[in-house]
């Protein structure tokens, strides 16, 4: 009986022109919302197309996703990472696809202005990046600014600053008043990066850091600016702006006590957006970093982690044809449904408040051309010494001097 049933399930498709498929997707949990609304889509649009997803938290995914890849049974379409250490690793080690002729297929290019996907963009070989093949696309924006609590801002009589100057004021009011002014989870490390990125974006040229994080041999990373963003950061820390024990607190923990009532300021990114709007309401606000004098604004920021077809996929082409959907213009204000930021002008009002001032804050980034990227992409083994290195900073244990000269020597391995 058991050979007969799946004789006629296959006479069935056969019969309707389907095929049974399963696409095996593995994502960081943050996409966990995204790929529900969207697998759900994509199965009813292609009767037969099972989606198979599995999530991750940030640290193992990022502790496993090369090692996944690089499995003889690997997801067909994964997550990977910017820069030379997730990326870069797949695409030298031929573990992932590019995607040219399906952004040719589909008009992913059309979609975003000149260089804006040069993020994904590597050469086949992954020995050089920002150019080059297309290895992956997200219709994800992804940003570093700052979020506040409207009330404690309000009673210290302040309002959102202008300049990075007044940033400054507004640090020094709140800590003379009492309050923490800044809440920082530095035990994970990765979140100092950016805050290091939104403070060096106040005073580097951000086509200074986005070229030198392309290409870090041929860009000095010891200027005069970007010295005066690591004395900035230590004088910040000198003066208690993060707390006492930031170096003990986890991001999640952080993010937390955010939402509790510890912290006036928070510089994390636009992926918070929801888990903070259902925190706190109509008492968190949003706004981009300005820069030293007021003229510009500054903050890290890219696409959200890119999407990326395994070179060992079943059926890429259905792969690509999922990457679509996320991508279409139909899909955009699901993401603004799910407390994304994308990418794309969406067709419906933001849902909240905070959202409004999140979307707003990421235009002004993109309109001034002042994403800076994350300082941690730019050589395989960056992410270890500018984490160290900057917990080494807040905590005291080294000078702004000691910070620039161990960048500046990674940058040149």
């Amino acid at each position: 009986m058991k050979k007969i049933v799946v004789l006629l399930s296959s006479l069935i498709f056969f019969s309707t022109g389907i095929n049974a498929e399963t696409l095996r997707i593995l994502a960081e949990a943050g996409d966990e919302s995204t790929l529900t609304r969207a697998a759900a889509q994509f199965e009813a649009a292609n009767p037969g197309v099972t989606i198979d997803a599995s999530y991750l938290g940030w640290d193992d995914f990022m502790a496993t996703i090369k090692l996944k890849l690089a499995d003889n049974n690997p997801p067909d379409l994964a997550h990977g990472n910017q820069g030379f250490t997730v990326d870069g690793t797949l695409v030298q080690n031929g573990l992932i696809i590019s995607l040219e002729k399906y952004a040719d297929q589909y008009g992913w290019k059309d979609l975003f202005a000149d260089g804006a996907l040069a993020e994904f963009m590597w050469s086949d070989d992954g020995s050089t990046w920002g150019s080059g093949s297309l290895f992956g696309v997200s219709p994800v924006a992804e940003d570093v600014i700052v979020f506040y609590n409207k009330s404690k801002l309000d009673a210290l009589g302040l309002s959102v600053p202008n300049s990075f100057e007044d940033f400054e004021n507004a640090l020094a009011v709140s800590k003379e008043a009492g309050e923490l002014p800044i809440i920082l989870g530095g035990a994970d490390g990765w979140p100092i990066i950016h805050v290091w990125g939104i403070i060096d974006g106040a005073f580097v040229d951000p086509n200074h850091t986005r070229g030198w994080i392309f290409n870090p041999k041929n860009f000095e990373f010891n200027t005069p600016s970007r010295m005066d963003a690591a004395k900035k950061l230590a004088d910040m820390a000198a003066a208690g702006y993060f707390g006492s024990d930031s170096l003990g607190i986890g991001y999640d923990d952080a993010n937390a006590m955010f939402i509790n009532g510890d912290g006036v300021f928070n510089l994390t990114g636009t992926w918070m957006t929801a888990q903070l709007d259902e925190g706190m309401g109509d008492n968190v606000g949003a706004f981009a970093m300005p820069t030293s004098g007021g003229s510009s604004v500054a903050g890290g920021g890219s696409f959200a982690l890119g999407w990326h077809i395994s070179s060992k996929a079943s059926n890429p082409d259905l792969a690509a044809k999922f990457l679509a959907h996320l991508m279409s213009n139909d899909f955009v204000d699901d993401l603004m449904e799910v407390g994304r930021v994308p990418a794309q002008a969406p067709t419906i009002a933001p849902t909240s408040n905070l959202q409004a001032e999140v979307i707003a804050s990421s235009n002004a980034l993109v309109g001034a051309n002042a994403k800076t990227f994350y300082t941690d992409w730019a050589t395989p083994g960056m992410y270890d010494v500018v984490t160290q290195e900057l917990q080494k900073l807040i905590g005291g244990a080294a000078s702004a001097e000691d910070f620039i000269s161990a960048m500046a020597a990674e940058s040149l391995n």
